[in-house]
């Protein structure tokens, strides 16, 4: 099984360095862009997807449909539980405008994966809700199935790192839209990531 963890394309928050969670955010015209040259790259790889998940909000589901146009796929499964962290008060805020005990409080949050956003979710919480989606996505493939998954940051993180524990200790954060392989062995189940931010792992 070959599953791509793709983060959505850059969103107008991103530009304005607005903190998003489960906040809707249209793409910008270079989220688009980046989006479409994607889609064109997978295409010109000749990936065929057997399926196609995307979390339900704006800005990713946006990105799955100009990429699966390009690809000329029809079909996705849109699930909520592959939305980002929902970070409750948070959510609007401009990150280089929070306070020295707001900044304080959310680096906490990563400490301590039991403490709750005020008006949002845990850590812990978000952790298994990714573990749970994942799952079924792999449950409902074959063997030799090819998928697709659009999602977030924080949500591919999860992935790689809590529920699969295959993420590169001095990874950076997901770039846009750039592409993430990850390929599971038939004869042992284990999962390898053998692209990480568009770059083969050597």
């Amino acid at each position: 099984m070959r599953i791509f963890l793709i983060r959505h394309g850059q969103s107008e928050a991103n530009k304005e360095n607005i903190i998003q969670g489960h906040m809707n955010s249209s793409l910008s015209d270079i989220g688009r862009e980046q989006a479409k040259t994607t889609g064109e790259k997978l295409l010109e790889s000749k990936i065929v997807f057997d399926s196609v998940y995307s979390s339900d909000l704006s800005r990713a589901k946006e990105t799955a449909k100009i990429i699966t146009k390009v690809l000329g796929v029809k079909d996705i499964v849109f699930d909520e539980r592959l939305r980002e962290m929902y970070l409750g008060d948070f959510e609007g805020k401009n990150s280089k405008e929070l306070t020295e005990e707001e900044n304080a409080f959310l680096n906490s949050c990563w400490d301590d994966h039991d403490i709750r956003v005020p008006n949002g979710e845990t850590t812990n919480e978000f952790k298994h809700r990714i573990k749970d989606i994942f799952n079924e996505i792999i449950a409902s493939g074959e063997n030799d199935s090819t998928i697709l998954v659009v999602a977030h940051g924080g949500s591919l993180y999860h992935i790689l790192q809590s529920t699969l524990n295959i993420l590169p200790k001095n990874q950076a954060w997901f770039i846009n839209c750039a592409v993430n392989e990850i390929i599971q062995s038939q004869k042992d189940k284990k999962w390898t990531l053998v692209k990480y931010n568009g770059e083969e792992i050597q």
